[in-house]
Formats: C-alpha cells, sequence, structure tokens
C-alpha cells in the first residue's frame, strides 16, 4: 500500500486527511518538522504531505533537508499551506516541492495531486533508464564549440523542423550540449505543452509555476533560475551559472534569438495547421454540395421519365376511347389542339431538364476540378521541405566558421 507521511502541527488536518485517505493509503503522521527527519531516518515513504508553517523548522527548512539527503531526495513533497500567492509558490518550488495545495482544501483535490505525482514518480522510474541512454546518444547538433555558433545552426535549421517535438527536440540539443537544465512550454492551439530537457515528463508545480511567470516581463530571475517568455514559449533555465557571470550574461544575450526564431515557427506550424483544417473543411462542404446537386439531379431526370410516360399513357387511351365517343369534327379538332399543345408544352419542359442536367454536370465538373486544385495546393503548402538533413542524423553539420 502506498506510504503516506503527514507533518503538520495541526491535529485537525491530521484528522480530515486520515478520514479521506485511510482507505486507499498507509498513513503516518508527525507534528514537526524535526519529527519528520527522525520518521524518515527509520521509514521511507512515498509520499509526504508538508505544512509549511510550523513551530521550530518550517516547511520550506524541512523540505531542502529532504532534497539535500540522497536516500531521501526523491520522495515527492507536497506542500499544505494557508498562503496561495505566487510568491509563496515560487519559495516552495525553490524548496524542491513536486505541488503545493492551498488551506482549506477539497479532499478530492488532494487525491487527485497525490494521483497525479504517484503516477509522475512510476513514470520517471520507468523511464530513468531511457532518459540516461537517450542523453548518452543525443544529438551533436553542432560542430562549432562556440554558444552563439550553436544558436545559429540552430536558426539556420528551424525551417525544416515539421512539429512541435521536433522544435523542442532541437533546441534541447543546444541546451544539454551546454549542461543547462531545461523546461519549455509551447502555447500550442490546442492548449499549453510541456517539455523537459531532463525527464520524461513535467511536474504538476513547474507547470503551475511556468504557466503564471508566462505574463510576466522577458526576463524573470529568481535565485539560479531564470524564464524567457516570448508571445508563443516560454524557457525556464534551471541551473544558471550564477558563478560565472560571463557565462551567465552571453547566455541572456543568445537565447533571445533562438527563442524569437522558435517563437515564428510556432506561429508558422500555428498556420499550417489553421489552413490544413480549413482546407479539410472546405473539401468537406464541397463534397456535402456535390451530392446534393447528384441528388437534385436524379431527381430532375425521374421528374422527366415520369413525364415522359404521363404523354405516352395519355395518347394511348385518346387512341383507344377517341372514335367511341361519337364526336362531331370540331370536337375532336378541338381535342386534338389541346393534344398538341400538352404535347409541345412537355416537349419544352423536357428540353429545359436537358439543359439544366447540362448545368449541374458542368457544375459538378467544376466542383471536381477545383476539389483537385485544393488538394494540390495543400500538399504544396503542407509538404515538409526535403533538405540535406534527415531527421535521425546524429547532428546538423555547420558550414560556417566562426572563429
Amino acid at each position: 500500500m502506498h506510504k503516506i507521511l503527514v507533518v503538520d502541527d495541526d491535529k485537525i488536518t491530521h484528522a480530515v486527511i486520515k478520514r479521506a485517505l485511510a482507505y486507499k493509503y498507509d498513513i503516518a503522521g508527525v507534528f514537526s518538522g524535526e519529527q519528520a527527519l527522525a520518521e524518515l531516518e527509520q521509514n521511507h515513504p512515498d509520499t509526504i504531505l508538508l505544512d509549511v508553517e510550523m513551530p521550530g523548522l518550517n516547511g520550506y527548512e524541512v523540505c531542502e533537508i529532504i532534497r539535500a539527503n540522497p536516500r531521501t531526495c526523491e520522495i515527492p513533497i507536497i506542500f499544505l499551506s494557508g498562503r496561495g500567492e505566487l510568491r509563496d509558490r515560487m519559495q516552495g518550488f525553490e524548496a524542491g516541492a513536486d505541488d503545493y495545495i492551498v488551506k482549506p482544501f477539497q479532499t478530492e483535490d488532494l487525491i487527485a495531486k497525490i494521483n497525479v505525482l504517484i503516477q509522475y514518480r512510476l513514470r520517471r522510474h520507468e523511464l530513468a533508464l531511457q532518459v540516461e541512454e537517450a542523453r548518452k546518444t543525443a544529438f551533436i547538433a553542432i560542430s562549432s564549440s562556440s554558444d552563439l555558433g550553436q544558436a545559429i545552426n540552430f536558426i539556420e535549421k528551424t525551417h525544416v523542423l515539421r512539429d512541435y517535438d521536433q522544435l523542442v527536440r532541437a533546441f534541447f540539443v543546444v541546451t544539454r550540449s551546454m549542461e543547462l537544465k531545461c523546461t519549455m512550454m509551447i502555447k500550442a492551439g490546442e492548449g499549453h505543452l510541456f517539455y523537459s530537457s531532463t525527464h520524461s515528463s513535467v511536474s504538476p508545480m513547474e507547470s503551475e509555476l511556468i504557466m503564471a511567470l508566462s505574463t510576466e516581463k522577458r526576463f524573470f530571475d529568481f535565485d539560479c533560475r531564470t524564464q524567457i517568455n516570448y508571445p508563443n514559449i516560454s524557457l525556464l533555465i534551471k541551473n544558471m551559472p550564477l558563478g560565472d557571470m560571463e557565462r551567465y550574461g552571453r547566455i541572456k544575450d543568445f537565447f533571445p534569438a533562438m527563442l524569437t526564431t522558435a517563437d515564428i515557427k510556432i506561429e508558422q506550424i500555428h498556420s499550417e495547421q489553421a489552413v490544413g483544417k480549413q482546407l479539410d473543411e472546405t473539401r468537406e462542404a464541397f463534397a456535402v454540395v456535390a451530392g446534393l446537386l447528384e441528388t437534385i439531379k436524379a431527381g430532375l431526370e425521374s421528374n422527366q421519365k415520369q413525364s415522359v410516360k404521363i404523354m405516352r399513357d395519355m395518347l394511348m387511351e385518346l387512341d383507344k376511347n377517341l372514335p367511341r365517343m361519337a364526336l362531331d369534327e370540331d370536337q375532336e379538332q378541338y381535342i386534338l389542339d389541346r393534344v398538341d399543345k400538352a404535347i409541345e408544352g412537355a416537349h419544352n419542359a423536357i428540353s429545359a431538364n436537358h439543359q439544366i442536367n447540362e448545368s449541374f454536370q458542368a457544375v459538378l465538373e467544376s466542383l471536381q476540378d477545383l476539389l483537385f486544385k485544393q488538394q494540390q495546393l495543400q500538399e504544396i503548402l503542407l509538404t515538409p521541405v526535403v533538405d540535406e538533413v534527415e531527421e535521425d542524423d546524429e547532428g546538423y553539420q555547420m558550414d560556417i566558421e566562426l572563429f
């Protein structure tokens, strides 16, 4: 059973959590930061629910100690706090928490966050070996050792990238070569997408923090972290070199160029997706119109056949019954004149139907031609550019000598 350690100086909070979670989890509780650290020396819970404001060691200090200990650094931690301002969440993020919940909370929200962290931890452990192997075999994208050369190579090759994943992979090739740990958020048409350069997924608290900071100024610095914001993309660098201010400044100088290019590329991807969707909708609409015209054409042809049948039946009936009516010459002539006029009218109507059929056929052929041209246009607009760099290349080749 999943073990949860509750660290809170409030007995009521312990009772609420135990009543809500005891049916599903193994709950243990302590009432101070010192007791929590002593408990961790003996037992290893799967998740820690940690109060922020406690006598003695507060939650932030306890979290930092847990993260500094190799035995406990991987345990997921959810902060419980009565304060929910952005600064408080940022402080919790800096201390190393995985999520943050504000008191008073709904037990459903707490259970949902615990389940998310359980799944997140399982995925992280399952993919840890794959991530490490992927890091070892990652693209060597740039032959030049200079940071500027790497940025230029990324900018040069963005035109061959077809989607968000390829764009992010190419970007993280550069950040990994610079030994920078980053998280990226892309504002896609269907929502926000999050990518980590070091893990297969992004924790809930980290994604929430990046979203909150994405509306701040272009550069937002806190501790050794810097978030750079653009309209369609935000990049959080988590290990800025505070001890090397020259490199720190150089990173801030050239990352905007890369992010500007990435932002423009994302806008292009948005446009391509919109064009593709519009063309698909237009093609569907044309298909509906063509179907309706075919139905109308079939109806007209059926009416034409029915009119011919009616005229033939009438002539046969007159031919059969007229001699037996004992009509005088004027009456017979009148009837024959009326029949002639009716036949002439039917003939004109049938001729008009032929013209309408020809018009419908011309419209259908025009629609088919237009659909064909639209499909050609879609292929031209959305077919990726063929470049000499294949997707499975080990890295981008640079033919510019900078120094």
